[in-house]
Order: C-alpha cells, then structure tokens, then sequence
C-alpha cells in the first residue's frame, strides 16, 4: 500500500455525499458503522462496515462476538468494565479499544501493560479529544502515556455527516499540539495503525 493512505476507522453514517468528502479530504479508506442502501467502494475510497461493542461482562462480550464474522468487520469494543477491559486486549477477534469519557478510568497502568504484550490499539475519537474539563485532562494524561509507550493509536471522527469529517493534517496537527502527541504517532494513527489492522481482513 502506498505510505499516504488516510484511514477513517469510525465514521457513523457514510452516503455518498460523505464517500465525496473524504476522497477530497485526502481519505482513501472509511470504516463505517452505519452504510447507505446500495452504497458500494470505488476506485476512490474503500468503504468497510464497522461494528461497536459496548459491554459489561466477558460473558456478554463473546456472545456478541461469536454471532460477528470478524474476518469481513472492524470490531471495536467500549469495555464498561475491568474485565472487559482485560479480556478485549487479548482477543484477536477486537481490532481496537475505545476510550471514552465513561471507560477512562479503566485504562490503568496494568490495562496499557497488557494492551502494550498484545499490540492492541487504542482508539480515541473527534468527539472525546475535544471534551474539556475532568475527562479532558484525564484523556491528556492516558494519552500521553500510552505514546511513551509505544502502544498502537488509532484517531478517527465519528463523523455522523460529511461536514464533520475533518483533513488528516488538521487530525494530526489536533494530536500533537494540544495532547504532545509525537508527530509520527499523530501521522500513523490515521494511515498505518489502522491499515495494518485492515490488511488482516478479507474487505480491502
């Protein structure tokens, strides 16, 4: 895969006139939660169905996941505990971890260790980088733990319509400035992060 390919691992809705914007934004791939009807890739961006897991229990968690075929989605699971926590840092089957201002404080120092043993990627969203106070501080603070040490990073907007995709660079400037992010954890976190993750699956 060539080296500037923009990846966006969490858009809500993708139409047309969203498949449009990313292209000229600079994104190449969209990973989608929801697709509208007869909405296909071209030969301009690549459209993949995204799937959020949001749980509480292990038990909860494999039933949801037993009934997914993760060869042909990109899972993602908001653990809602510490179990969940643990156990989606070790399952093959869940391509990224979401960090959000209800889970953040699962995301200790024992929860980066394992997520560091496994290569399982942290996901932030748009939404939850921009979120001030209490939780803001916090993200800053795991954030930046989890680039010292070296833990895979995915970015993406959790766009819910075209105009709330935002330019890679703008994405990149975002995680650098504001949260010390190192430029080339900012710049990977939207290219090659989640593109290796991609190259595992049967969809691009």
């Amino acid at each position: 895969m060539p080296i500037k390919v923009f990846v966006d691992t969490y858009v809500k809705k993708c139409d047309l006139k969203t498949l449009n914007t990313a292209f000229k934004l600079g994104y190449r791939i969209l990973v989608c939660e929801e697709i509208s009807e007869q909405l296909v890739s071209n030969e301009n961006v690549r459209i993949v169905k995204k799937i959020v897991i949001s749980s509480e229990s292990t038990e909860d968690l494999k039933k949801q996941l037993w009934r997914i075929n993760h060869k042909k989605y990109f899972i993602t699971v908001e653990p809602l505990s510490i179990e969940v926590a643990r156990w989606s840092a070790h399952d093959t089957r869940i391509d990224s971890i979401i960090i959000t201002p209800r889970n953040i404080e699962l995301f200790d120092k024992k929860q980066i260790g394992i997520m560091k043993h496994y290569s399982k990627p942290l996901e932030v969203t748009l939404p939850v980088l921009l979120n001030e106070g209490k939780a803001g501080s916090l993200l800053y603070r795991r954030l930046r733990l989890f680039a010292s040490r070296k833990i895979p990073l995915i970015a993406s907007s959790m766009a819910s319509n075209w105009f709330e995709l935002i330019p890679p660079y703008s994405y990149i400037a975002l995680l650098e400035t504001q949260f010390d992010i190192p430029r080339n954890h900012a710049y990977t976190s939207i290219s090659l992060t989640p593109r290796v993750v991609l190259s595992r699956k049967e969809v691009v």
